[in-house]
């Protein structure tokens, strides 16, 4: 299979998780993704595509080689950067104050709907590589399915 397809799947995976744990969240624990009423309903969507961009260009390049962990680490890394960096610059434009590019990230730095994105592309990424890396080890020709048929 295709890093690249490998990657693709991972990236609308990802993009899946995050609006179930995200609803989890609001369900169990009544908290919202975006707390400020004035922002727009696209500000949330739109830190989990960018974040999602960062799992696609993670899983592609980690299936190559590198460590699957580290791959993983370094992808959330990235998403929590994203996450709160497209945050602030959508919220900023919003509310029309530069202010808001360091005020956002401050309040959203440790929020769940952040911290469980992270966690969502660590595991997501960690999976996606090593299903490239296990399917690239495989024996060409080897069935899938531990029944084989009878002569």
């Amino acid at each position: 299979m295709s890093r690249w397809l490998v990657a693709t799947m991972a990236s609308v995976l990802f993009i899946a998780l995050v609006i179930a744990v995200t609803g989890f969240e609001a369900l169990l624990a009544d908290v919202e993704a975006i707390r400020q009423a004035d922002a727009t309903p696209y500000l949330g969507p739109a830190m989990v595509v960018g974040a999602a961009v960062a799992v696609f260009l993670a899983t592609a390049m980690g299936a190559r080689e590198g460590n699957p962990v580290v791959t993983g680490l370094v992808a959330a890394a990235t998403t929590y950067l994203v996450m709160l960096g497209v945050g602030a610059v959508g919220y900023a434009l919003v509310r029309s104050d530069a202010a808001e590019l360091l005020v956002f990230p401050a309040g959203y730095a440790l929020s769940p709907f952040v911290v469980g994105g992270v966690v969502v592309a660590l595991v997501t990424v960690v999976a996606g590589i090593s299903a490239v890396r296990w399917q690239g080890t495989r024996p060409q020709g080897q069935q899938s399915s531990p029944i084989r048929p009878q002569d």
